[in-house]
């Protein structure tokens, strides 16, 4: 496909870029964490790791899958470091050797539970939040996350969709 066809591509997707601020926008004042910004950053990684996932609905329930489990490895490592507070520096340290463990090992697990690469984004997100709405609950934290993971996964599926259609139009011709 030559640039001037391909370019109808990067737009298209810069629409669906567009149509998601929409969305936010809407959206955000609904969510459980008052007074934010707005949380298209999650949308935005999340439709990213649906193509990491391999662009494909079953690595979009990979990837939601492995949300879920790297907030409760999050949420793991914020009590254990509650439990390990005595040891003062090392707590931190030791909370993340002990869950770390387990987040490396559902690579060996059945198909629709290995996907490491979002246990470890979804954890990384989970943190993030913690320090952007400090006042924040986990269970808000956790359902605004997934919320907003579950539209990334739809837009990369939409993605995915129409710039397959686009593609198998233009080689048609």
């Amino acid at each position: 496909m030559d640039f001037k066809k391909f370019t109808v591509i990067p737009v298209f997707i810069a629409f669906l870029a567009a149509s998601f601020i929409v969305v936010d926008q809407l959206l955000n004042p609904l969510m459980p964490i008052t007074d934010n910004g707005g949380f298209g950053w999650v949308t935005f990684q999340a439709w990213a790791m649906y193509f990491l996932a391999g662009c494909t609905i079953k690595g979009g329930v990979r990837t939601f899958l492995g949300y879920i489990m790297g907030i409760i490895a999050a949420i793991t490592i914020i009590y254990l470091v509650g439990i390990f507070s005595a040891t003062g520096f090392w707590a931190l340290p030791l909370a993340v050797l002990i869950v770390v463990i387990p987040m490396c090992a559902v690579e060996r697990a059945p198909s629709l539970f290995d996907f490491v690469p979002a246990l470890f984004v979804s954890s990384a997100v989970f943190f993030a939040f913690g320090k952007l709405y400090p006042e924040a609950t986990k269970m808000a934290s956790a359902i605004t996350i997934l919320i907003y993971c579950a539209i990334g996964m739809v837009y990369g599926i939409i993605t995915v969709n129409l710039r397959s259609l686009y593609e198998k139009k233009i080689i048609s011709q």
